[in-house]
């Protein structure tokens, strides 16, 4: 079960968690993922994430920019955070996220 998390609380969900993972996506459709610790600013209804990452990261955002950053679950009644959103990249190393839509994902049954 998912539950939906609003824009505006996006900041104190992703800010308990620490680093996360973004995943893209490299031309031929195969997933990439990145361990990446994020900076969160929110503003004008907006949430951005921005992160320092790796050649293979920036090539995937640049090429499509349709992302997800997971944050999975800290315990095993907890829930893994999961947005999904827009890139572009930011100088030679960073990328921000444009948050566009989140929800709390419920753990596996059976853990």
């Amino acid at each position: 079960m998912s539950v939906r998390v609003e824009v505006a609380e996006l900041p104190s969900e992703i800010l308990a968690r620490g680093p996360g993972f973004l995943l893209t996506s490299v031309v031929d459709s195969r997933p990439h993922a990145a361990h990446l610790a994020f900076e969160v600013a929110a503003a004008d209804g907006q949430v951005q994430l921005r992160a320092k990452a790796g050649r293979t990261s920036r090539s995937n955002c640049e090429r499509r920019p349709a992302v997800t950053v997971l944050w999975p679950s800290v315990d095993d009644d907890g829930h893994s955070l999961i947005v999904d959103g827009e890139a572009r990249l930011d100088g030679d190393d960073h990328v921000i996220v444009v948050a566009v839509n989140a929800v709390l994902h419920r753990p596996a049954p059976g853990r």
